[in-house]
């Protein structure tokens, strides 16, 4: 046996053992089934199935109601994406305090052929792998939450524009099919 290399091959093990471990427990928070409702060009125009060619005000009342509960569902996406950035950032930094804790309890030392090796004791065997697996797993889904969350956000403010449109077109106007005035 090759002195250095069964503790390389350990720490190996314990490193993608640990990374396997960030992995299942960060899972779920992405894991949650979003329905999409936009368009085929990926905005958040929503189109219903009543007539908006005319602005009767019973279309334009059941648009509204649309819109608003297209808002609700942007909303609670918008939370979601939210919390899963604060959960991921508060997962990187515990990862940060494993790998401070783990790493205070290596030693570098240099062989006689000059090659550099860290000597742990048990505590920083293990928690300096889990944390440097934890901090890069906690990252990467921080990233990537946070851009679910700024793409929620945008087509929450689009849909917002497009219900303030929707009050700024019902000004009174003649409608020559009924014969009368109508908003």
């Amino acid at each position: 046996m090759i002195p250095g290399v069964d503790t390389k091959l350990r720490g190996m093990r314990r490193t993608l053992l640990s990374l396997l471990v960030a992995a299942a427990t960060t899972a779920p928070v992405f894991a949650l089934a979003q329905p999409t409702l936009e368009g085929a060009d990926g905005n958040a125009s929503i189109t219903t199935n009543t007539p908006t060619t005319t602005n009767t005000p019973t279309s334009l009342a059941a648009r509204e109601a649309w819109l608003r509960e297209d808002l609700e569902d942007f909303d609670a996406r918008s939370k979601r994406s939210r919390n899963a950035l604060i959960a991921t950032s508060v997962t990187a930094g515990v990862g940060a305090v494993f790998i401070a804790v783990g790493a205070s309890q290596c030693q570098s030392i240099t062989r006689p052929n000059g090659d550099l090796d860290l000597l742990c004791n048990n505590t920083g065997d293990i928690l300096f792998p889990i944390g440097v697996s934890m901090a890069v797993v906690a990252a990467i889904g921080a990233i990537t939450s946070g851009i679910i969350l700024g793409v929620s956000n945008k087509r929450r403010r689009n849909l917002k524009r497009e219900i303030r449109s929707l009050y700024s077109a019902r000004r009174l106007q003649w409608d020559a099919r009924s014969g009368g005035l109508v908003f």
